[in-house]
């Protein structure tokens, strides 16, 4: 087994000869693509045959058994500073929006169902980035532009196909989908305080103003307002950790009262300050 870092991701190439592994992954995606082979993928008690061409979410935390007589896979992890990245370089909102569909599904009950893939010609267009973006890192690629690009466009391949899928379980958790689209939402409009407000996206989505708070809190585990300030708080992250800008500028950019009131907010939720933050990442 051959393991490769770059930019925080990992790529492992796996062969499988009468045996068996197990992952488990801390990261915030991670997927495991067949090249070749077949055999069988255990979790949970629920046993899947794979074959060459599928690909795999891997949600975090779950353990995940594959065994085979003669298969190759190969693995890739991208931790969440990654992820962020891509979407804080996005120019198209598009892509924006899949990877933040993607993040919501990829925890939930569709990264479950087994390959995401339900199209032949997408099986194919995946098979060709995730050998690339394997070859990339075989090289250990000082430049990690084709590894992003290939990553991007894989992340809103399969955004794309667990969106648009007609499965059942899209069809039996009709209430997943609505909280996902809620989410979409919020996190599309994060930098306007009054579209995030409970009253306005109640009426953006039909939903009483007074039942939203515990709807969203149902789906979620979380309520509203502690969502909304744990993702502002990832978002300042990304700034300090990826860009120069000033504090100021990120405090008036994502609603924050001022600089001081994020500063506030960020060492009582992050644990130190935002200057301390900044300077711990270089």
């Amino acid at each position: 087994m051959k393991g490769l870092h770059l930019e925080g991701i990992e790529v492992k190439e796996i062969q499988l000869k009468g045996e068996e592994i197990v992952l488990k992954t801390n990261s915030f995606l991670s997927f495991v693509y067949v090249v070749k082979g077949k055999g069988s993928l255990i979790y949970d008690e629920r046993c899947i045959d794979f074959t060459e061409g599928k690909l795999f979410i891997i949600p975090q935390q779950e353990l995940y058994r594959f065994e085979s007589d003669n298969a190759s896979l190969i693995s890739i992890q991208c931790p969440i500073e990654f992820i962020d990245k891509i979407r804080l370089e996005a120019d198209r909102i598009e892509s924006c929006e899949n990877l933040y569909k993607l993040q919501y599904i990829s925890n939930n009950y569709h990264a479950r169902a087994g390959c995401v893939f339900r199209s032949k010609s997408d099986e194919d267009f995946a098979e060709m980035l995730v050998l690339q973006i394997a070859k990339e890192f075989k090289n250990k690629a000082e430049d990690y532009l084709i590894i992003r690009n290939c990553i991007s466009i894989l992340l809103n391949l399969i955004a794309r196909n667990i969106i648009k899928s007609e499965t059942s379980d899209l069809q039996e958790n009709r209430k997943a989908f609505s909280i996902m689209k809620i989410i979409t939402y919020i996190q599309q409009h994060i930098k306007d305080r009054e579209k995030t407000g409970i009253q306005a996206i109640a009426e953006h989505f039909g939903i009483s103003g007074n039942y939203f708070g515990e709807y969203f809190k149902q789906q979620t585990g979380i309520s509203y307002q502690d969502y909304l300030l744990d993702y502002r708080l990832k978002l300042v992250e990304t700034y300090l950790k990826y860009s120069s800008i000033r504090l100021s500028e990120i405090a008036y950019e994502l609603q924050f009262s001022d600089e001081s009131h994020l500063s506030k907010l960020f060492k009582k939720h992050r644990g130190l300050t935002p200057g301390a933050y900044r300077k711990k990442q270089k």
